[in-house]
This record gives structure tokens, C-alpha cells and sequence, in this order.
């Protein structure tokens, strides 16, 4: 295996995503990042997308050049991009969280930072949020 390598990105719903159409979607890549050796998290709020990709650099860095030139995503912006030690959602294909459900304020170290739009900009501006959302959830995945 090649080295580990982690892409972070924020994206907006070209069209609102309806929670059925969101699950289609994650099954699909769920299927398709098995099969690719990729593991990660997809965060759904507002019509914007935050998506962490890990696995070896050539199948996450093509990965992610899809993502940027498919028509469902806007405003594509590369938050976190670079190897990484391990991976920080291993038992994952793609663990996801529509932060819209009202069932997410019941997880364990929930915080009102989760209510913060995942403006792509805001996240850009200040890394340290973007890493700290990505870490709740790490600490939370059941």
C-alpha cells in the first residue's frame, strides 16, 4: 500500500438533497470506497457538504478530483489536503451525520459548534474548526 494521504473539503448542494436521496448516495460510496481501500466521513447541513477522504494518495486524490467536477457539487474548497500517520476513521467506508437531525444533540460532547454553518470560507480562514468538527465525530462514531 502507498502512503496515506487524508483530502478535507466543503462543497454546496448544487439542489437541496432529501434524507432518502442522501442515504442512495452513501450506500454508493460506501460500495465504492470499499472496494477502493478509502475510509472517511461525509457531514450533511444546509445544502453543504463537509467530506473527509483517507486511503492511499493516487485513489484519494482521483477521488476527489471527481467530487470537485461533478455536477451535484458548487463551490468546492479544499480544506485539508496532505499524508497522514493512520487513518482517523478505520472502520469506516464513509461514516456520516445529516446535522440536521434532531437526534444529534443527544451524542455524547454535542456542542452548539455543531449548529456553525460548514461554510467552506469560515472553515479555509480557520483550520483548527475544521479539524475540531472532524474530531467530535472520530470521538462520537458508533
Amino acid at each position: 500500500m502507498g502512503e496515506l494521504f487524508q483530502v478535507v473539503y466543503t462543497s454546496t448542494a448544487a439542489e437541496s438533497f432529501s434524507r432518502a436521496e442522501l442515504l442512495d448516495m452513501l450506500k454508493g460510496s460506501v460500495q465504492r470506497n470499499s472496494k477502493a481501500g478509502i475510509t472517511g466521513l461525509l457531514l450533511y447541513q444546509d445544502r453543504t457538504f463537509m467530506q473527509a477522504l483517507e486511503g492511499e494518495k493516487a485513489v484519494v486524490t482521483t477521488l476527489y478530483e471527481k467530487i470537485s467536477h461533478d455536477p451535484r457539487h458548487r463551490n468546492v474548497i479544499p480544506l485539508l489536503q496532505g499524508p497522514i500517520a493512520e487513518r482517523h476513521f478505520p472502520n469506516s467506508a464513509m461514516a456520516f451525520r445529516d446535522l440536521e437531525t434532531p437526534e444529534l444533540k443527544k451524542l455524547p460532547g454535542y456542542s452548539e459548534f455543531l449548529n456553525t454553518p460548514l461554510s467552506g470560507e469560515q472553515f479555509k480562514k480557520n483550520l483548527p474548526l475544521c479539524e475540531k468538527l472532524l474530531l467530535l465525530f472520530k470521538q462520537n462514531i458508533r
